[in-house]
């Protein structure tokens, strides 16, 4: 399974040609796994397509509104981007579900170079699903783009990242698969709910939007209205991405520091 990692960790080059031999190594084998498995394309491509159209607008707050269909797939493709959460915290457990963890402390691969092969493969599957969902609403379901697909990009990037990041989060500060599973599904509805991807902000309690702001969800979207509905301003979607980034930044650091290789984790609850 992760053959090629452990031939090649040791020898790798230093510097920034061996970091990036590193992730490389880490993501291809993540990269075979995920499209070996299949599971992470359904959550992340077809469930919330199937949500769009069966559901519409209509749980979304917005009923009949231009553009309305086109925002409500927005939202579902925010939440279910969001699985990089639980796919990133997998892509760790992998080596304890196929025992080669002992391999992995032995290596000791750079932490950053190695958690960030481990969650590239997952970033690249959500990234693209938040640009294909904006696209496709932009062309056939009446969602305007008054800024451009730069906007997009960035704001996309950076959700994913902090998707991984507290992926990455809660493997160091769980002990079992089902915890982590639990875990970001919990993370998965809360932050969909309350950063307003399932309704849209200002139709939620006034408690839900104040606990929205504390969600990468809320910026995110935040941003992709500015980019659509909006004016297409720069600076808000800059700031909005300033602040998904800070949460990212927070929970890698948190993730680096109580990582540890010899750590003994279960595959089982």
């Amino acid at each position: 399974m992760s053959h090629d990692i452990a031939s090649s960790s040791p020898s790798a080059p230093s510097g920034v040609a061996g970091f990036v031999n590193v992730v490389g190594c880490y993501a291809r084998t993540e990269w075979r796994v995920l499209a070996r498995e299949r599971t992470a394309m359904v959550f992340i491509f077809i469930l919330p397509a199937v949500l769009s159209a069966i559901l519409g607008p209509g749980v979304s707050g917005l009923d009949a509104a231009p553009g309305a269909m086109g925002r409500a797939t927005i939202g579902f493709a925010v939440m279910f981007s969001y699985m990089v959460v639980t796919y990133s915290g997998h892509a760790f457990y992998r080596d304890f579900w196929y025992h080669t963890h002992g391999r992995q402390a032995l290596i000791r691969p750079p932490r950053l170079a190695f958690a960030m092969g481990k969650v590239l493969p997952a970033c690249a599957m959500s990234f693209v699903q938040l640009l294909l969902f904006t696209g496709f609403a932009a062309v056939f379901l009446g969602l305007p783009l008054h800024g451009n697909v730069l906007q997009v990009a960035l704001t996309g990037a950076a959700l994913v990242a902090s998707g991984s990041a507290l992926g990455f989060l809660l493997f160091a500060l769980t002990r079992s698969t089902a915890t982590l599973s639990n875990l970001s599904y919990l993370v998965l509805v809360t932050f969909s709910a309350v950063g307003g991807a399932i309704v849209v902000t200002e139709a939620l309690p006034g408690w839900s939007r104040t606990l929205g702001y504390a969600t990468p969800h809320h910026w995110a979207l935040r941003a992709l209205n500015e980019s659509t509905f909006g004016e297409g301003r720069w600076s808000v979607v800059l700031q909005s991405t300033a602040v998904i980034l800070t949460f990212t930044a927070v929970c890698a650091t948190a993730a680096i520091l109580a990582f540890d290789f010899r750590d003994t984790k279960h595959d089982t609850t």
